[in-house]
């Protein structure tokens, strides 16, 4: 219920943002009010992907039996955990999505990755 609220008060934010900027920019062409307008959403855009991508990793795999856990791209052994880390990602407008995600290493060839 909270992520919704944030998301509702995001979506209140881009309107009142988008209400001032055109009282500030009344000349302003079509493309000028679309490139601000996907500006703006670009902030809801950015809260729902962190949401529904925190709530898919949210039990991680730590625990999982080894046939459960991710595989190695390389070498195809599962994946050990390594606890959670912050992922920075680059989303819409380059607009920064940080998502708390699951490390694993292969304990076969020592690579490290964020499984999909």
């Amino acid at each position: 219920m909270k992520d919704e609220e944030i998301l509702r008060d995001l979506s209140k934010e881009i309107i009142v943002d988008m209400d001032n900027w055109q009282k500030d920019n009344p000349g302003a062409t079509f493309l000028e009010i679309e490139e601000k307008s996907r500006e703006l959403v670009s902030k809801l855009e950015v809260a729902l992907v962190e949401k529904v991508a925190l709530e898919r990793e949210e039990e991680g795999w730590k625990d999982a039996k080894e046939g459960e856990r991710p595989t190695c791209p390389n070498c195809k052994a599962p994946l050990i955990s390594r606890g959670k880390r912050l992922r920075n990602l680059q989303g819409a407008r380059g607009r920064e999505i940080k998502l708390k995600r699951t490390y694993g290493i292969c304990p076969n060839c020592g690579t490290g990755l964020f499984p999909p």
